[in-house]
């Protein structure tokens, strides 16, 4: 178990003010501090059973950080404070919880003012967000701490490793797997036609009509609402911070794997080597984890998606002692 306070870290004073006239800043001074705590865990064990030696072994950690003080931290009001506050807090991400999406009978009927605009922009498949105060519309003041925090690292951290040897023959293999951190869906991941792109290809799953020439058509239900032009500026209820944004990642990687043969001394010694060993090894072979439907590597969780997953290799050798 491991609980580790800091303190004088680097951060700006902001009750002192500097006419932008001047030309520059204050410097950083050591006024903020933070903690760390968690435990972590190891076990191993080799033995043997005939002729098959063998080891295994595992670990796991859990680790939190937290924002414990900054200097003199000012807030217009409560709200502000709740939201932007970061005294003593963990660091996560402030969103609305989406439900489930709406249906075409609901649109003109709901108690709740979803899109600001009476739902006259809404279409089926659109989200129905949770109204937590109560007060017949869906605001700022709905908004609630939403997942671990986009962006960072995992919370938990697991793996495990196996190795056997049988007479010329071995095997190791490493596994590592992660839990407990959050990615958040945004940008070219989350609107259609991104900065002029390409459709991702996960928006072929949406709300759409039957026949997209014409508009008296049947609704055909999707995962994602129904793609509109510039729809991350002009549409309140899909470019909403929302759970449905969230993915609360779990993985387990295969790192490492690799099979080797060494050759017996009686076939190789005639050519003056000592040893001979033909192997096989492969790094990220695969993995199993919650994000292979969006694209996402997820241990490169960028919230754009854009980020190149991390390279599978593959390599076949020898190695020869003389």
């Amino acid at each position: 178990y491991f609980y580790r306070k800091r303190s004088g870290l680097l951060g700006n004073k902001n009750d002192v003010i500097v006419p932008i006239e001047i030309g520059y800043t204050l410097p950083q001074e050591n006024i903020n501090s933070d903690a760390q705590f968690g435990e972590e865990m190891s076990l191993s064990y080799n033995g043997s059973i005939n002729n098959i030696k063998f080891n295994v072994g595992g670990n796991v950690s859990y680790t939190r950080s937290k924002n414990l003080e900054s200097y003199k931290p000012l807030f217009f009001n409560s709200l502000d404070q709740y939201r932007n506050s970061s005294e003593n807090r963990y660091s996560g991400l402030v969103g609305l919880h989406s439900r489930r999406a709406i249906q075409f009978d609901e649109i003109n009927n709901h108690p709740v003012n979803i899109d600001g605009q009476g739902n006259r922009t809404l279409l089926p498949g659109d989200f129905k967000y949770q109204d937590i105060n109560g007060d017949g519309k869906i605001d700022g003041y709905d908004e609630r701490p939403i997942g671990f925090g986009y962006g960072q690292q995992p919370n938990i951290n697991f793996g495990f490793n196996i190795g056997i040897v049988y007479k010329s023959f071995d095997f190791n293999a490493d596994f590592s797997g992660a839990s407990g951190y959050t990615w958040f869906q945004n940008w070219e991941a989350r609107w259609a036609f991104q900065n002029n792109g390409n459709l991702n290809t996960i928006f072929t799953d949406r709300w759409h009509r039957a026949d997209i020439y014409d508009k008296n058509s049947a609704w055909i239900p999707g995962k994602y609402p129904a793609n509109r032009y510039n729809i991350q500026f002009d549409h309140s209820n899909y470019n909403r911070n929302s759970t449905f944004w969230l993915h609360n990642v779990t993985q387990l990687r295969a790192r490492t794997i690799q099979l080797g043969y060494t050759i017996p001394a009686r076939i190789i010694q005639r050519a003056k080597i000592q040893r001979a060993r033909i192997y096989f090894n492969a790094y990220n072979l695969f993995s199993f984890d919650n994000l292979k439907d969006y694209g996402v590597d997820p241990e490169v969780v960028d919230d754009n998606a854009l980020q190149f997953p991390q390279n599978k290799v593959i390599n076949v050798g020898v190695n020869l002692s003389f």
